[in-house]
């Protein structure tokens, strides 16, 4: 982790803390457990990065990529988009296969003309952040357009939640408990695993929902 991403991190931290979240940019641990189901991968693949930031798992995405796959990587802050831009022009580590497709998009998800299903849905925006019905829209928005059989991950800070209930005022108190009351809905429809990350800073948890199969609770269908 660079000095210049941490202090682009932080200073964006402090400009827009609804859309970072965090203090720090995701360690390589985090990554590491962010994206780990992309070991499965057996053929061409499609991912979809729901918050790049400034790279932390971007990085770690790029190795399992091969000539046919895809990342679309949608950053919703310019600032964040531009200097992840720069590091795909001039780090070693983020130097793609040949034959790989990787987009940079400066957008907001709930805005983004999705016209595709991805196999893997790598997410790490701050959902407790959000208001809850946003967050209603954002993980039906990534269940829809993750594949039958697909994988979503998202991260969790641990402790920062409940210190954050602790000192806010009743709005803000009612909002968090409606959000998790949302995502427990969804992860009891479509967890199947979840592992903690100490070296982190805070620690966090990762999540991993599968979308099944067979998954009757999507009836509009998007292009292959």
């Amino acid at each position: 982790m660079t000095t210049q991403n941490k202090f682009l991190f932080w200073q964006q931290f402090q400009k827009n803390f609804f859309h970072v979240g965090a203090v720090l940019p995701s360690s390589a641990a985090l990554g590491k457990a962010a994206t780990f189901y992309l070991s499965e991968k057996k053929e061409n693949i499609k991912v979809l990065e729901a918050g790049a930031g400034t790279g932390s798992f971007t990085r770690e995405i790029l190795p399992f990529l091969d000539a046919g796959d895809s990342l679309d990587a949608v950053e919703i802050n310019p600032d964040l988009i531009r200097h992840l831009y720069l590091r795909f022009q001039s780090e070693p580590d983020f130097q793609v296969a040949n034959g790989v497709d990787v987009n940079l998009i400066n957008a907001d998800l709930l805005q983004f003309p999705f016209n595709k299903q991805y196999d893997y849905i790598i997410f790490s925006l701050p959902m407790t952040n959000f208001p809850s019905q946003m967050v209603e829209e954002v993980l039906t928005l990534m269940m829809k357009h993750l594949k039958p059989g697909g994988v979503f991950s998202y991260v969790k800070y641990i402790f920062i939640g409940q210190v954050k209930y602790m000192y806010s005022q009743s709005e803000t108190k009612a909002n968090m408990k409606n959000t998790q009351e949302i995502i427990k809905r969804f992860a009891d429809q479509y967890q199947f695993d979840r592992k903690v990350v100490g070296a982190n800073v805070p620690p966090t948890w990762v999540h991993y929902w599968r979308k099944p199969i067979q998954d009757t609770s999507e009836s509009d269908t998007v292009e292959e």
